[in-house]
């Protein structure tokens, strides 16, 4: 597969954007800083878009290696012949942690804007019509698609403003404009663009502002074909504000409010054109952010703790990017209950604006497995552990994977653990994620120094992804103590494999979809963890019935029927959406 093969496909386009971490065609879920639930929520709707007939291309940062690997992330990328990735380069040739994320977007949003313009070059077609919409996951993509957006609006701003303003002031004038739309923010004040330079024509020395708003509304409507009516309409309408507010400002302001008088009520005498900016300004809009977590949200939940703990989150700067994103953005997506609650109060979100997109799930991938299909499994965890087969298909095993972060509080379930142990000889736990770092050394140490936890608990560092599946459904039990979570894509998987779950009050599956099915826990008490865990361990029947609600409740999410009615929602709310078309070879 080739980009120009991609580029060939005769379907509808769809960009997605997913900035930071390893995001890619091979995810090292579990195993790599930042990386995780939300590049598998998005690799999943690209695949349910592909099977409704559109094409997707993925955006996410690049310039630096794969993960624990020479490969520079830089050429494309195929997840099917339908799903491409392109790798944005911006920053340090190095991985950057999404708190520092910010330093590389600029240069990223120079980059990908100029891709974009190059591919619709080829295409034949204007750049912000090459995809159907565009969907950012978490703020930093969310700041690349605005930017991105706002771009777009330069462009069609200056060439309307191109065309009202050609004959009327210099053609140098008109070539300045143009090439510094993006630093005058043409597309966000066409209006005042147009009055600015309208003004410019008239010298500004020993002249009074309406003498040169009278000068500039003579030599407009000439140029124009205007009428005396027409540049009455003008010199009134700026007189009238600069009598009713002009004394409020020093006189080095009112070139400023005139020019932003002037220049709309100049554009409304040229209405097609007047007509044509708005609508276009409107279509081009066609920006969703799913957030996956917000800082508001997260903020709340770290209120408790100290200076030294919260400081490295930079909850301030992420709230203020978010609420830009939120102020320049017409549709979301809300991946939970808590996320929609916290869009609508906190950020002002209106909810007509908003679908509800929770994580859905790959039922192939994430469900009960036969005994036959688990013997490579129980070699990978027989290698890893030390613990020959014959151990390991006898004990009970208890589960949890995520990232090394200490958001996911995997201290706890191994101290929870600990409490449980002794009254459960035949209980292992094994716990998924890495790299190794300085959280992983810590849980090592802890392990290695306790007697009651040798070879009970195992850390067994990034999973490969053909056993993650697998070690769903052999666990009995699945525990995730995480303290910040957007959703809790593990818990789903859990229940679609038909496992019993034991959850953090944090994680919003288990607290909202299956509170009576999941046992939920206070995050960080570990005494709660623990009676929780001896309970299902010594009531077998209970678990297996806990299990079997679970993996019913899950059948709700699926990601083609949930992707199929957020484009709905989209074309009914928000945006003209092409349907998609299913032949491709």
């Amino acid at each position: 597969m080739n980009n120009e093969t991609y580029l060939s496909i005769p379907r509808p386009a769809i960009a997605l954007i997913t900035n930071h971490g390893y995001a890619g065609v091979d995810i090292p879920i579990g195993g790599a800083a930042d990386t995780g639930g939300q590049n598998l929520y998005v690799n999943s709707l690209a695949e349910a878009l592909e099977k409704l007939g559109y094409k997707v291309t993925i955006f996410t940062r690049g310039g630096f290696p794969h993960f624990e690997g020479d490969r520079m992330r830089n050429e494309p990328e195929f997840l099917t012949e339908c799903i491409r990735y392109i790798f944005i380069p911006g920053g340090p040739s190095s991985f950057i942690h999404k708190e520092e994320i910010a330093i590389a977007l600029d240069e990223e949003i120079d980059w990908v804007y100029g891709f974009i313009n190059e591919e619709a070059v080829q295409a034949g077609c204007d750049p912000w019509r090459l995809y159907e919409f565009v969907n950012s996951h978490y703020w930093d993509a969310a700041v690349i698609a605005v930017r991105l957006i706002e771009r777009w609006r330069n462009d069609i701003a200056a060439r309307d403003l191109s065309t009202v303003l050609a004959s009327v002031v210099s053609q140098d004038t008109i070539d300045e404009m143009n090439s510094e739309r993006h630093w005058l923010a043409v597309g966000d004040a066409p209006g005042y663009t147009l009055g600015r330079l309208l003004l410019s024509m008239v010298p500004e020395v020993g002249v009074s502002i309406m003498d040169r708003v009278r000068a500039a509304a003579s030599r407009w409507v000439a140029v124009r074909g205007g009428t005396h009516e027409s540049e009455t309409y003008l010199i009134d309408t700026v007189q009238l504000v600069v009598d009713e507010v002009g004394s409020h400002f020093p006189p080095d302001l009112l070139p400023i409010l005139a020019a932003n008088t002037l220049g709309p009520a100049a554009l409304s005498q040229c209405p097609d054109i007047d007509a044509r900016l708005a609508a276009d300004l409107q279509l081009i809009d066609t920006h969703v952010w799913t957030p996956h977590s917000l800082g508001e949200l997260k903020d709340s939940n770290f209120r408790n703790r100290t200076i030294e703990s919260r400081r490295d989150l930079k909850f301030c700067e992420r709230r203020d990017h978010e609420r830009m994103v939120c102020s320049r953005t017409r549709a979301f997506a809300s991946t939970s209950t808590e996320m929609a609650e916290q869009l609508w109060t906190h950020y002002r979100v209106p909810v007509s604006n908003t679908f509800y997109f929770p994580p859905c799930l790959d039922t192939e991938r994430f469900r009960v497995y036969e005994e036959h299909e688990l013997s490579a499994t129980y070699q990978y965890l027989a290698d890893a552990t030390s613990l020959p087969i014959e151990r390991l298909t006898s004990v009970t095993i208890i589960f949890e994977t995520s990232r090394m972060d200490r958001t996911k509080r995997k201290d706890v379930v191994i101290a929870a653990f600990e409490k449980a142990a002794a009254d459960h000889p035949d209980a292992i736990l094994l716990i998924g994620g890495g790299p190794k770092s300085e959280i992983h050394n810590a849980l090592a140490e802890l392990i290695e120094n306790n007697p009651a936890l040798n070879r009970r608990v195992f850390l067994l560092g990034p999973i490969p992804d053909e056993h993650i599946g697998p070690l769903f459904s052999m666990a009995e039990l699945y525990v995730t103590p995480s303290e910040m979570e957007g959703f809790g894509m593990s818990a789903s998987q859990a229940a679609a494999a038909s496992t019993a779950l034991i959850s953090s009050d944090m994680v919003p599956f288990a607290v909202n979809h299956v509170p009576n099915d999941a046992i939920i826990c206070p995050a960080g008490d570990v005494g709660s963890f623990a009676r929780a865990i001896g309970a299902l361990l010594d009531d077998p029947e209970d678990r297996h019935n806990r299990a079997g609600r679970l993996a019913q409740c899950v059948d709700q999410f699926n990601w083609v029927n949930a992707a199929e009615q957020f484009i709905n929602h989209l074309r009914e709310h928000c945006f003209r959406i092409h349907e998609g078309k299913a032949g491709w070879r």
